[in-house]
């Protein structure tokens, strides 16, 4: 059973296993740079390698160090698209905006894993493909609606499976059938972002760890920000801190909701019980409302997520649910030991959609993960990297904005709350 002497809300498997954190420095003078970018997760350093790629320096600084946030915490999966599905993508933008962005969006995982293997990224990654099963005939529906949308508009090659083939593929008889989508996979979410600091600071690029960054203002043309109190001048500043944005710039964090992922891991399982869980080791998300997320890593743990709290935070029966809901998939397991246990913020937008800002010209900002994060923002960073300079050249999938902080947001937080148990009730009704 879970032994509690154990426990840390904070202590990751990931910690455990995660490539060695490359060296940083603390900014400790007055710096001037081409570009400083605020954040280092996926989208901060995809975006200062993308820089680099183009022969222009950067700077990227961070609060904590590469990796702290939800690009150190999340559950590992890649996964290509959004939240919303091709034919809704076609119906919110039209033809020619919705056909790019659900390209953009369809191609995120095969790009994100082309960095990867280019740069030689040391973070087990493995395009083995993505799986989400279906756990009544509700959702059975959904998925297979979903399956044939990417392929009838996106051109990809899903695979739908039945209620004896999930089985095989899980080694559960919680779920009725499911689909298989090639373009996924999983990587040790950590070490990913440890490696792209690597390669951006083995690229030229400069990545401060323990250096958090204040309001940037515009100067003479240029823009001034204050980091750990000595001014960065630079001719462009990148937002890139998605749940951990703050208030760096005016009415970001109000434009967004963040929320709690929870994850909760076992020790590493003897073969003969891995055998039995999940024996197609292919990274799982269902389709429910409030879903469940599970893989391996590659010592052989058992690792689950979920949604946490709106209330931002990580109480210990948000574990014990997920420990729970393991069981309850997989009862082979009963017994075995619980390892470790942690938190993390992503972000929601009000539309289910990524956001990206220009307030002021050479000012960028990208936020709203919405739980994709891995791929997404991965390659979101690529174009905010793509577009510093030549905004007028490069066609973006997703409109530049300004920031439109949403109304009543501390009630809006407060209310998702509310609908977030609501929806765990009906999952649980399979309505």
């Amino acid at each position: 059973m879970f032994q509690s002497s154990t426990w840390s809300p904070q202590r990751s498997a990931w910690l455990r296993t995660a490539a060695p954190q490359p060296a940083t420095s603390t900014l400790d003078r007055p710096t001037t740079t081409e570009v400083l970018i605020i954040g280092a997760g996926y989208a901060g350093l995809n975006a200062a390698l993308r820089l680099l790629e183009r022969s222009i320096d950067v700077a990227v600084v961070d609060a904590h160090e590469p990796g702290f946030g939800g690009s150190g915490r999340n559950g590992g999966q890649v996964i290509a698209g959004l939240k919303h599905d091709p034919g809704e993508l076609l119906s919110i933008f039209g033809e020619s905006r919705g056909q790019h962005l659900v390209k953009f969006a369809g191609k995120a995982a095969d790009a994100t894993f082309e960095i990867i293997k280019s740069y030689g990224l040391r973070c087990d990654a493995e395009q083995c493909g993505w799986l989400q099963p279906a756990t009544d005939e509700k959702t059975l529906a959904l998925v297979t609606r979903r399956a044939h949308a990417w392929s009838e508009i996106a051109g990809t090659t899903p695979r739908l499976v039945d209620r004896v083939e999930i089985e095989r593929l899980t080694g559960s008889a919680f779920y009725c059938g499911g689909w298989i989508d090639p373009r996924g996979g999983q990587l040790q979410p950590l070490s990913y972002a440890r490696e792209l600091a690597r390669v951006v600071g083995d690229g030229g690029g400069r990545v401060y760890s323990r250096s958090r960054a204040g309001r940037p203002r515009g100067r003479n043309g240029r823009w001034e920000t204050e980091v750990n109190g000595h001014v960065v001048q630079s001719k462009a500043v990148l937002l890139c801190a998605n749940g951990y944005a703050s208030d760096v710039v005016d009415g970001l964090d109000r434009s967004l909701i963040p929320a709690s992922s929870v994850m909760a891991s076992t020790k590493p399982l003897p073969k003969t019980l891995r055998s039995q869980v999940m024996p197609s080791k292919l990274p799982i998300s269902d389709a429910r409302r409030i879903m469940n997320y599970i893989r391996f890593d590659p010592s052989g743990r058992l690792l689950i997520g979920a949604r946490g709290s709106f209330g931002l935070h990580e109480p210990p029966g948000d574990f014990a649910q997920l420990r729970q809901a393991a069981e309850r998939l997989f009862p082979q397991i009963e017994g075995v030991e619980w390892e470790d246990a942690w938190g993390g913020l992503f972000c929601l937008t009000a539309d289910f959609l990524p956001h990206l800002h220009r307030p002021a010209p050479g000012l960028y900002a990208v936020a709203g993960c919405n739980g994709r994060g891995v791929a997404l923002m991965s390659q979101l960073g690529r174009l905010l990297g793509d577009l510093v300079g030549r905004d007028g050249d490069v066609e973006t999938p997703l409109a530049l904005t300004d920031i439109r902080p949403i109304p009543l947001h501390a009630a809006r937080r407060l209310g998702l709350e509310t609908v977030l148990i609501w929806y765990r009730i009906l999952d649980r009704l399979h309505v």
